[in-house]
């Protein structure tokens, strides 16, 4: 228990001291012990918006499968061609020479 209590009072002489020494060394020593705390808050958000994301998709998946319209016979399936310019050249108009 000693130590522990010996730990907290050599931190707080060494922010004490660096308060002593002027404005700038308070304003680093903040920001110093501030970031583990903007880190933890930020992994939380992260893997708060991650759960909370991943619940809302997999109910919405389920439904969007539910609403696939089947292909009628008469539909052609789109793809790409493997010469896109040549069938974009017959689309132009030649020009005049």
């Amino acid at each position: 228990m000693e130590n522990i209590s010996s730990f907290f009072s050599n931190i707080w002489s060494l922010i004490y001291s660096k308060h002593e020494q002027g404005l700038f060394n308070t304003i680093c020593l903040g920001i110093l012990l501030g970031l583990p705390l903007l880190v933890l808050f930020a992994l939380l958000f992260v893997c708060c918006h991650c759960c909370w994301s991943r619940a809302g998709k997999t109910s919405g998946h389920s439904e969007r499968n539910k609403k696939k319209k089947k292909k009628k016979k008469g539909e052609e399936d789109l793809w790409i061609s493997a010469q896109p310019k040549l069938i974009q050249l017959e689309k132009r108009p030649s020009l005049p020479v």
